[in-house]
């Protein structure tokens, strides 16, 4: 099967199954909603939303509105969904086709590993990205009118290009997992990475008040970089700076694809000499 043929599957793949599990779907978009609404409206809980805002400000180091501060916050909050259904959604589903579903022989007889593998950590970000972030656009068009489509289009550029870094690393997870490991329940792997990997990144919290080990743990990874790229991105409006993360964002690309290509030929090597 050619590369073409192999994309056509998994894209048909991706359409089946939302068709089947719209209901994850929703929930994926009311979650991250009420996470980027509660980081701005719960801590006027303790005092006022003047207070609350002169805290934003600070942290931030921009003078911050009642709108900003709600952009601000449900854009980030897309960074939680986009990293949980990458990882989870890429391991979990190499392990299933090659372990429970039975495909592993058809994929063999149709295309290599490495050709399959990369498509799959490619396609897959590429479509739940965009499927995962779909709340943003009301959102955003509620809140800024006419430019809130602009400044979506913007993010789910900044969120693809992670989704891609991350979908290739969860690529190379997933294939250790399934070749060189015995583990019986991936997502219990899936489900580690993303929180240490979220609280690492100053999603949660300011990145300075981050622990090293954790730190330096999702510095490996492109998410420190897209929330920074978020912030200027939102707070400054696409400044030259944006260019300082996007070039990590690049160089971490390059070196997994660089990993992942040698890995997967390595193991499709070894299979097939049994």
């Amino acid at each position: 099967m050619s590369i073409k043929g192999v994309l056509t599957a998994l894209v048909y793949r991706e359409v089946a199954w939302l068709k089947r599990f719209i209901g994850d779907y929703v929930t994926i978009w009311l979650l991250p909603s009420i996470y980027g609404v509660g980081i701005v409206f719960l801590p006027t809980l303790m005092g006022d939303v003047d207070f609350v805002l002169q805290r934003f400000s600070s942290l931030f180091n921009h003078v911050m509105t009642l709108t900003d501060a709600l952009v601000f916050s449900l854009s980030l909050s897309a960074i939680l969904t986009v990293v949980a259904v990458t990882v989870g959604d890429v391991v979990q589903t190499l392990y299933a086709e090659f372990k429970v579903y039975g495909s592993f022989t058809i994929i063999l007889e149709s295309t290599s590993i490495p050709v399959y593998v990369l498509a799959t950590s490619v396609i897959r970000p590429l479509i739940m990205t965009f499927l995962s972030t779909l709340y943003l656009v009301p959102a955003l068009s509620m809140l800024l009118g006419s430019t809130g489509l602009s400044l979506y289009l913007q993010l789910l550029a900044a969120l693809t290009l992670s989704s891609l870094v991350l979908g290739v690393l969860s690529g190379i997870i997933g294939v250790l997992i399934v070749f060189y490991t015995n583990v019986k329940r991936p997502w219990s792997v899936s489900n580690t990475i993303v929180p240490i990997l979220l609280s690492g990144s100053g999603v949660y919290i300011p990145l300075q008040l981050v622990p090293l080990v954790l730190r330096a743990i999702a510095s490996a990874t492109p998410i420190p970089y897209t929330v920074e790229l978020i912030q200027l991105v939102v707070l400054k409006e696409f400044p030259p700076e944006v260019f300082t993360p996007l070039t990590v964002i690049s160089m971490l690309f390059t070196a997994y694809y660089i990993v992942a290509v040698s890995i997967n030929k390595t193991v499709d090597t070894r299979v097939r000499r049994g």
